[in-house]
């Protein structure tokens, strides 16, 4: 699919899989320097991000999966990955040449069977704020199918604008009176980038398998339009 069917993809659907283009080289590398930041947190040596030790390990303290989750944020090498050029040309096909990455971006570590922190059904706008051109690029760690919790989305929700998100669920919101629309899993493979409007309606899927689920939550915005401070620092790139 050439750029401009891409585009077009993504403004009729509201979503885009570009698949297989992140180098396995560029999520290892991230995994490894998690995994450095493991040992500072915790002390403790783990040699497979997806190993039954380190589950067992966070079951056991979840306080200090917590610590990891802020800790990973402050390193420079979540950055280095958004701006990888793969990444980057991924996110042009929908914004142009010239955007903005957003310095604040998550390194979800998705426990299996953990809740309290599961993403239910919203759009990112409700938390993002700013404009609604902003693109997230949703980048797993490893294959992802539906058991390990891929996302799953209501395709051309977008179209509907900002959602009210009037239904309080713990200490998130969700937006009620949506759920009679097509909803489309979107299973994954290591390398493959998924790219959201912030005004999609999306949910992450409980991971019910034995092994971590973890992701990338990049999000980049058009170049001059309001942004959210509470998002960080606008670093400009580009394509």
């Amino acid at each position: 699919m050439d750029r401009f069917n891409r585009l077009e993809a993504y403004r009729r659907n509201g979503f885009l899989l570009v698949k297989g283009v992140v180098p396995d080289a560029a999520i290892d590398s991230l995994l490894s320097q998690y995994l450095h930041v493991v040992r500072e947190v915790t002390g403790r040596e783990f040699r497979d991000p997806f190993g039954a030790d380190l589950v067992a390990f966070y079951n056991e303290h979840p306080d200090l999966e917590s610590r990891v989750y802020v800790a990973i944020r402050a390193t420079p090498s979540l950055e280095a990955f958004s701006r990888h050029p793969s990444v980057l040309a991924s996110v042009g096909n929908v914004l142009g040449d010239a955007f903005g990455l957003f310095s604040k971006i998550p390194f979800r570590i998705d426990m299996p069977l953990w809740t309290s922190e599961l993403a239910h059904w919203h759009q990112d706008h409700y938390y993002v704020r700013g404009n609604t051109e902003i693109v997230t690029a949703w980048v797993p760690m490893q294959d992802t199918r539906w058991d390990r919790g891929c996302l799953m989305v209501m395709p051309r929700s977008h179209a509907d604008g900002v959602i009210a998100h009037d239904l309080p669920l713990g200490k998130k919101h969700v937006p009620s009176g949506i759920f009679d629309r097509e909803v489309r899993f979107v299973e994954m493979e290591k390398g493959d980038v998924l790219l959201f409007s912030a005004l999609l309606l999306h949910s992450s899927g409980l991971n019910v398998s034995d092994t971590i689920r973890y992701s990338v939550q990049a999000r980049y915005t058009p170049l001059g339009l309001p942004v959210d401070p509470g998002m960080g620092a606008v670093l400009p790139v580009s394509a």
